[in-house]
């Protein structure tokens, strides 16, 4: 199973996601990049999201390289955090549940 590992706060605030839950991902605006997530509470019908906050004109790239880790291979686990290797034009990850 594939998996992303989104960090907001190590150790506080990372959730681990396998890639047959995300159904999107939208470039927002020029810094902001949306990742729409399968509730994990099944009493919720809406989407959570990770939104990834970007270098300025720079989301369009980090949204490819996010797809790009999504349609390879089947068996690891990506780590998205702020700064983090693959991902250095990312300066911010925020988790939402659906609502």
């Amino acid at each position: 199973m594939k998996m992303i590992h989104f960090v907001d706060a190590a150790g506080t605030d990372e959730h681990y996601v396998p890639v047959s839950e995300i159904k999107t991902i939208k470039v927002g605006d020029a810094t902001s990049v949306i990742i729409y997530i399968v509730s994990f509470d099944p009493a919720v019908a809406a989407y959570g999201n990770v939104d990834l906050t970007c270098t300025n004109g720079k989301s369009d790239e980090v949204a490819s390289r996010l797809a790009q880790v999504i349609a390879q291979g089947d068996h690891d686990v990506t780590k998205v955090i702020a700064g983090g290797t693959g991902f250095e034009d990312v300066s911010a990850v925020v988790w939402t549940d659906g609502a």
